[in-house]
């Protein structure tokens, strides 16, 4: 092989190669965009990656808090593809995907911590937790109690149209000046 062919196959590779992440890069921001696009839909306001105190001196993270019709949301976002294998007193469940297994620590008893901080913050508005699987999931037998898939989100939540009611405004300015950034 002469060298111009073989400065022509290196250049030929390295474009392939930048192409692939540069389509890597768009579908990962195309998926990203649903659902921030999704989440605007279903909430008057978010808070991310926040910082909450507990009842106990401590401090615990929150992925996303969301202000909704329904009151305050938190939420846990786990991103995985697969097949979802759980049990509500398994301390790990397993995605598998036909080629790989992913264990992922059951999310259940960290949400409910999670619920009840931002709860004992703002104790006169509902507040409710979910875990939301993000990517292509199957879940094999029931689904999970307070587990949605992204598409799940606005038949469980309704849009927030206009400003929310007074009360549950003032519950968030509560929430939102006893957090901090993570």
């Amino acid at each position: 092989m002469n060298p111009t062919s073989a400065s022509w196959l290196l250049g030929l590779g390295a474009a392939c190669l930048l192409l692939a992440l540069v389509v890597t890069v768009l579908v990962l921001r195309r998926r990203r965009y649903r659902l921030d696009r999704l989440l605007r839909k279903i909430a008057w306001q978010q808070l991310r990656d926040v910082v909450v105190p507990d009842e106990v001196d401590g401090e615990i993270h929150v992925d996303l808090a969301l202000l909704t019709q329904r009151g305050i949301v938190v939420l846990e976002i786990r991103r995985a593809a697969g097949t979802l294998f759980w049990g509500e007193q398994l301390d790990r469940w397993t995605v598998l995907d036909g080629v790989r297994r992913k264990v992922i620590e059951n999310p259940m008893p960290g949400l409910r911590a999670r619920r009840h901080a931002v709860h004992a913050i703002v104790p006169t508005v509902p507040v409710s937790g979910r875990v939301l699987l993000v990517g292509a999931v199957e879940i094999a037998g029931a689904r999970p109690p307070g587990v949605l898939l992204q598409d799940d989100l606005l038949a469980e939540f309704p849009a927030c149209t206009g400003q929310p009611p007074q009360n549950l405004a003032g519950a968030w300015d509560t929430l939102k000046s006893s957090v901090r950034a993570l």
